[in-house]
């Protein structure tokens, strides 16, 4: 299969490049300018991929990659994915994440008809939860409460549009917490085990630095939501939108003392009110059902092995 990959060097997007590399796949990755960010995709694998510069803001570029390519599959991983920058560059976020994935379904409309597009989503768009609504299912209310959940809401209603309108066949996902080796410290697994990993070579003082730890929230192993993608785009039905979850919830504070018990030393928790949201859900937890009957998908790796690997690779990061 021809797979085309936006966001190739992005942390998710190299972990998916690897799933389609070893699974057969002829890659396209797209990235802004150069791909020299690669963190987790060996040289080897990434010598197989065909790199395309493109922008997202920019159609030609877009066109231009698509047409050369001419995949049997898009993968639409870019966007700006933080909730924090969001709430900085509002107006940024829509752009990118709007307006940019409206270029790559008119990319895919001109220049490769047949091809499948898989969205993926975030479900941050379902919002403020009520607790009778959990384990969340894809027919939930929709109620998203900053400008990055709404941004990937009409990202998502676009994408259904086109398919429903039969322009290009799309499958959106709903992805929820993700984490593992590569991942920006800015979110708030991946921080909390730079800190721990940083403390544990001294390099910063026995103190972590936290939001709200009382929040619960559904994590999956990034290399278990990048084999969901590729079985959807073999599997799923365009038009359809899937929850990619476990199914499970997990306090921060479990996530916190599992990367200080890693750390090995006596680690002071410290709230810090720049990490605090100013709208948080307490609980978010999904509903993998249909992912599972429509796939056979199952996650394979626990949480404790995904800690452990993402501690690891802050303790080898350099710098």
């Amino acid at each position: 299969m021809r797979s085309l990959v936006t966001g190739a060097d992005g942390f998710v997007g190299q972990w998916l490049v690897r799933e389609l590399l070893t699974h057969g796949d002829d890659v396209t990755g797209v990235t802004r300018g150069d791909h020299t960010r690669l963190t987790t995709l060996p040289v080897e694998m990434a010598t197989q991929v065909r790199w395309a510069s493109a922008e997202l803001l920019e159609p030609e570029t877009l066109r231009a990659a698509v047409k050369e390519s001419k995949p049997d599959a898009v993968y639409h991983l870019a966007a700006q994915a933080s909730v924090a920058a969001s709430l900085r560059d509002p107006v940024g976020t829509v752009e990118t994440n709007v307006i940019g994935t409206a270029n790559v379904l008119e990319a895919c409309r001109s220049d490769a008809p047949d091809a499948l597009v898989v969205a993926v989503g975030s479900a941050e768009i379902y919002g403020a939860v009520e607790p009778g609504e959990l384990p969340l299912r894809e027919s939930a209310q929709l109620r998203p409460n900053n400008p990055y959940a709404g941004s990937k809401a009409a990202a998502e209603m676009l994408a259904l549009q086109y398919a429903q309108t039969g322009w290009v066949r799309v499958i959106a996902t709903r992805s929820f917490n993700h984490t593992g080796p590569g991942q920006n410290p800015s979110f708030a697994a991946a921080g909390f085990a730079k800190q721990c990993a940083d403390i544990a070579r001294d390099r910063q003082a026995p103190v972590l630095a936290h939001g709200n730890l009382s929040a619960q929230r559904d994590f999956l192993d990034v290399r278990d939501v990048v084999a969901a993608y590729r079985l959807l785009a073999a599997r799923g039905s365009s038009g359809t939108v899937y929850n990619v979850c476990s199914g499970h919830a997990v306090s921060m504070r479990e996530i916190v003392e599992e990367l200080t018990r890693l750390a090995g030393r006596p680690i002071e928790l410290r709230q810090d009110p720049g990490r605090m949201r100013p709208v948080d859900t307490p609980v978010v937890v999904g509903d993998p059902a249909l992912l599972q009957s429509t796939t056979q998908w199952q996650p394979a790796i626990p949480l404790l092995r995904t800690l452990r690997d993402l501690y690891e690779y802050f303790l080898k990061e350099d710098g």
